[in-house]
């Protein structure tokens, strides 16, 4: 079976997304292409989003990001949802603007892509705007509790990147580390129990992944009004530490980015000590640690407590996430790889399906070809990763 007839097989497999940031229903109301590429990993390649209306702004803008991978994937998913047969250049912008604006005219047009056209049959919500959110769908959408204000709870003025703050949030006034933690694991349990499905932690952006073994006495010297870094750095790592406990002994897998983040110590492997710490938790490291791919490959291999998540990957580097999966297959087995969309409207999401498809199926033919993998046995992976794996890493 060759690329094109797997992909194409492949397409009509039903997926569980294991991570994503789908905006709220009002946030695609009256949507724009213009606002659907502000949305988009587009408007990370630091080059402004141009106004539709200056077309030399335009022009310049798409010879800056034409050949990215983020750029690529949306326009694929863009020419496809809206059967248009142009490229998007100055002169097409306004045919996929009015496709845009009159499929949005629907306001269910952005749920309708993740169930009819991505055919997801869930998807977990990391809604850091609103941690443990459903976004008011809780027949798609599943919640992964994000858990970075936890490390930013030793007084009132820390925040983490997303400005956010647990003991701020939920209203308490503790300067107890004892107290401290049961507030956070009676937290964690009630996120459970309103069907939460995962922690998420995106400390990447805010510091290093390094997180080392602590006391309670050095984790208390941070619940002052002007702790020291050094006291800081202590609070976090007790605290993670305390989250991953917590997680192992109500099953909740611990999902992390890694890789792109502050690039300062974000490499999977500073994971390594707090996976051999705690064998009974379920770590998902997210983004194959782009661009310390191996790392995500070599703890697969050596820990049985860990998973790959290809999330965000393919609309990064097909080129990377395409030897990365090849890696998995060598070192993993069929059992620990998921993937998931990471992005916040359904046309992204679709492109970032179509990546995701690409790659799979273009690994699965070339070891098939090389005779690395047999025929038959390349659906049985495909859906494992596709669907069966996320099924049992996130059953409640």
């Amino acid at each position: 079976m060759n690329q094109t007839d797997l992909f194409n097989l492949l397409q009509r497999e039903p997926i569980i997304n294991s991570h994503s940031h789908h905006l709220p229903d009002e946030r695609h109301r009256d949507l724009t292409l213009e606002g659907l590429l502000r949305s988009s990993y587009v408007s990370w390649c630091q080059t402004p989003i141009p106004h539709a209306e200056d077309r030399k702004a335009v022009e310049a803008w798409l010879s800056q990001v034409r050949f990215r991978g983020y750029f690529i994937w949306l326009e694929k998913a863009l020419m496809a949802l809206y059967e248009i047969d142009d490229p998007l250049d100055e002169n097409s912008w306004a045919t996929y603007d009015s496709a845009i604006r009159a499929a949005h005219r629907d306001p269910n047009w952005h749920l309708r892509i993740l169930r009819e056209k991505c055919k997801y049959e869930g998807i977990l919500l990391d809604a850091y705007w609103t941690p443990g959110s459903d976004n008011g769908h809780p027949e798609l959408f599943t919640p992964a509790y994000r858990v970075n204000s936890f490390l930013y709870g030793y007084n009132h003025a820390a925040r983490d990147h997303n400005g956010n703050n647990i003991q701020i949030s939920r209203k308490q006034d503790i300067s107890d580390i004892d107290a401290y933690m049961a507030f956070i694991s009676q937290d964690i349990l009630k996120q459970k129990r309103a069907g939460c499905a995962a922690l998420k932690c995106a400390a990447a952006y805010d510091r290093g992944l390094d997180f080392m073994e602590a006391t309670k006495q050095q984790a208390q010297r941070a619940m002052t009004k002007n702790p020291d870094a050094l006291s800081i750095r202590h609070f976090q790592d007790y605290v993670f530490d305390g989250v991953c406990a917590c997680a192992a002994e109500i099953k909740l897998p611990v999902q992390i980015h890694t890789g792109l983040g502050l690039m300062v110590k974000s490499d999977a492997m500073r994971l390594q000590p707090l996976i051999a710490r705690h064998p009974n938790t379920a770590f998902v490291l997210m983004h194959g640690s782009y661009p310390w791919t191996g790392d995500i490959a070599g703890l697969l291999n050596t820990y049985p407590n860990v998973w790959a998540d290809l999330c965000w990957l393919p609309l990064i580097s097909a080129a990377a996430a395409l030897r990365l999966i090849h890696e998995l297959i060598d070192t993993g087995d069929t059992n620990r790889m998921v993937w998931g969309c990471d992005t916040w409207t359904g046309e992204e999401s679709f492109g970032a399906r179509l990546a995701f498809l690409h790659v799979l199926s273009r690994a699965l033919s070339e070891r098939a070809e090389d005779g690395l993998m047999r025929e038959k046995d390349m659906m049985i992976y495909a859906r494992a990763v596709m669907r069966d794996n996320a099924a049992r890493l996130f059953a409640r």
